[in-house]
């Protein structure tokens, strides 16, 4: 989720302490910090942004890394706040991050929650990065004069009504997803928060034969398809290559969906990975290429695509 939103959620959690709302209160601090701690991985960027991708949402979003996280906030606020008592502090900001990751597990990006165990992100995938309904709604109460135990009780009652609200809307899109492709063979629907429109669903649905990927309305059943894939019938060797690259090991924990395309070119086979679940402007917004020498039949160069920008990526074998 957003920073604003996850400082929110942070807030009611410490609210629950009966404490009035102050900056200069241990227990806020400790907690607020807490609820925004697995995001300063974001410090990965300096090394590019594959790295930060490869990072983000991995060690910094585990149980380890919220341990940590929350032993070293405890340990920097009871230096600067020598009253303070350690151990209550460690309790707040550990659930002030636990409430960070439980957060990111219900959107569509997830989080590696088991790290080390299994490092795929796992998720929900029922809110979306940044959702404006739930953030109005829980800002909506410091509009009121309520203590903040009673806002912090109300915060958690919006969550909960929240939540059952988008399942209940996404059961619905599954449900008609299901009787219009009544006539596929279907395996399995995945439906997703639509990146750009907040009653919508992004999904893909896989067949025996094929992938399709598209967008439902939540409240008109407003059908759009994006791409309608072939699966491959037989694995080509440069499939199975493209896997065993840094890039192809990246994007096996990186999404569900993974799909790969093989071109032939006068001097070189590429491979094209892409990332199903994220369709923006009507291009996947994760992919990338990997170049492999004709003659060779060898990986020389990859190259990763998100956000609209191009990255050069080393094709060692992972």
């Amino acid at each position: 989720m957003d920073s604003f939103s996850h400082a929110l959620v942070g807030i009611a959690i410490a609210g629950l302490s009966g404490h009035p709302l102050s900056i200069s209160d241990p227990i806020y601090l400790a907690t607020i910090l807490g609820a925004q701690a697995p995001d300063f991985d974001i410090i990965a960027q300096i090394k590019g942004k594959f790295s930060y991708l490869r990072q983000h949402r991995a060690f910094s979003h585990s149980i380890p890394g919220l341990v940590l996280w929350s032993l070293l906030i405890s340990a920097v606020l009871v230096i600067i706040m020598p009253q303070a008592n350690f151990l209550s502090l460690l309790g707040w900001a550990f659930s002030g991050s636990l409430s960070h990751i439980v957060m990111d597990y219900f959107n569509t990006h997830g989080a590696a929650i088991l790290w080390p165990i299994q490092k795929e992100r796992k998720s929900v995938q029922l809110l979306n990065v940044f959702d404006p309904m739930l953030f109005a709604l829980l800002l909506s109460l410091y509009a009121f004069e309520i203590t903040m135990f009673t806002l912090s009780c109300f915060t958690f009652a919006i969550l909960a009504a929240y939540i059952l609200f988008r399942i209940a809307l996404r059961k619905k899109a599954a449900k008609q997803l299901y009787q219009l492709f009544s006539h596929q063979d279907i395996l399995q629907i995945t439906v997703m928060p639509s990146l750009r429109r907040i009653l919508f669903w992004d999904f893909v649905l896989e067949t025996k034969t094929a992938y399709l990927v598209g967008e439902l309305g939540s409240i008109s059943p407003a059908l759009k398809l994006h791409a309608d894939l072939v699966k491959e019938k037989d694995i080509s060797k440069f499939t199975l290559q493209a896997k065993k690259t840094k890039i192809g090991d990246f994007f096996a924990t990186f999404t569900p969906f993974i799909y790969f395309t093989v071109q032939e070119h006068p001097h070189s086979i590429s491979v094209t990975i892409y990332d199903l679940r994220y369709v923006l402007n009507k291009q996947f917004l994760h992919r990338a290429t990997i170049i492999f020498d004709h003659a060779a039949n060898h990986p020389t160069t990859s190259y990763l695509h998100t956000y609209g920008s191009t990255t050069q990526i080393p094709c060692d074998l992972h």
